[in-house]
């Protein structure tokens, strides 16, 4: 909890390092705001990463443009059975559909881990 991911590392083929930090949440005229914590600054280990965004439309800035990757005429991540334009690259939810319903998040992380799965099995 209360972690940012701020870059991967060695992404040209698999992700190899998570950069994080920890952030406080604080509260102000009712919205909430994320702040990093300096100092706090970590490194994880990564085989691969499953971002988690919610109903926040995909923010092309950053991960999205950095990596290539296809998007759609509404702006949601292009995929080819969840398989974006970058091969090793998935996406799933709302990044793909537009923001829904949890149920239907749901069952597309399933969809989208079953996809991953018959991936690996031919990597």
């Amino acid at each position: 909890w209360s972690v940012m991911t701020k870059k991967f590392s060695d992404t040209e083929i698999h992700v190899r390092n998570v950069h994080c930090c920890k952030v406080e949440w604080t509260k102000k005229d009712g919205v909430w705001k994320m702040k990093e914590v300096a100092g706090t600054d970590f490194v994880l280990d990564a085989d691969m990463v499953l971002l988690a965004l919610g109903f926040a439309h995909v923010v092309h800035n950053g991960l999205i443009k950095d990596m290539g990757l296809r998007l759609d005429d509404n702006g949601n991540i292009a995929v080819d059975n969840y398989q974006t334009s970058q091969p090793w690259v998935f996406a799933a939810g709302d990044a793909v559909s537009g923001a829904s319903l949890v149920v239907r998040a749901i069952n597309s992380g399933r969809q989208v881990a079953a996809a991953i799965g018959q991936w690996l099995k031919k990597a």
